[in-house]
């Protein structure tokens, strides 16, 4: 039978999944090395839609193509918020986004934004890549989480099955003299 801890585990995990496909969130997969070594290629985020007011120093955001130089989404991180909007930078590259304008047109302004990073999960979106090579429904890409969780409930499970049978030979055998 598993333990108490681990269905709190599964249930948070379960209002996780929920919470990100229901409530206003979105996902993004991190492509790149330039937030590295906070986030890596592969890495799912799950991001939020908030008012720019509510970004603060050091969030992690995504903005859209309208403020990147490529007309990508970018995620990276609010090293400044100025009164023309925020300025931000990858965890690894040496300048801010708008130095040059080599990343960004200017500061990250609301037209620009599309959500704060609320939630890292590492390396799933290397499976979920093959999800969107088919053009499946956003919703696929959480196959890959739950196939992670049924994989850890499983662990778990396993580890205290074990732990309950060394329990039960330490109680069983006979005192050593």
């Amino acid at each position: 039978m598993p333990s108490r801890s681990t269905y709190i585990y599964v249930a948070a995990f379960a209002l996780l999944l929920f919470w990100a496909y229901f409530v206003q969130a979105d996902t993004r997969r991190v492509d790149g090395y330039s937030m590295l070594p906070t986030l890596e290629g592969g890495d799912l985020v799950v991001i939020q839609n908030v008012p720019l007011s509510q970004i603060q120093l050091h969030d992690i955001i995504v903005y859209n193509g309208l403020c990147s130089v490529s007309g990508q989404s970018v995620i990276h991180r609010v090293i400044d918020i100025t009164s023309s909007g925020l300025i931000t930078k990858g965890d690894n590259n040496p300048d801010s986004d708008q130095y040059l304008h080599e990343i960004a047109n200017g500061p990250i302004t609301q037209a620009c934004l599309e959500g704060k990073v609320v939630f890292v999960i590492p390396y799933v979106e290397l499976l979920a890549y093959e999800i969107d090579q088919y053009n499946l429904p956003q919703w696929f890409n959480y196959i890959p989480s739950i196939i992670i969780l049924v994989i850890v409930m499983l662990s778990i499970i396993g580890d205290e099955e074990e732990e309950k049978d060394s329990r039960k030979e330490a109680k069983d055998s006979p005192p050593s003299k």
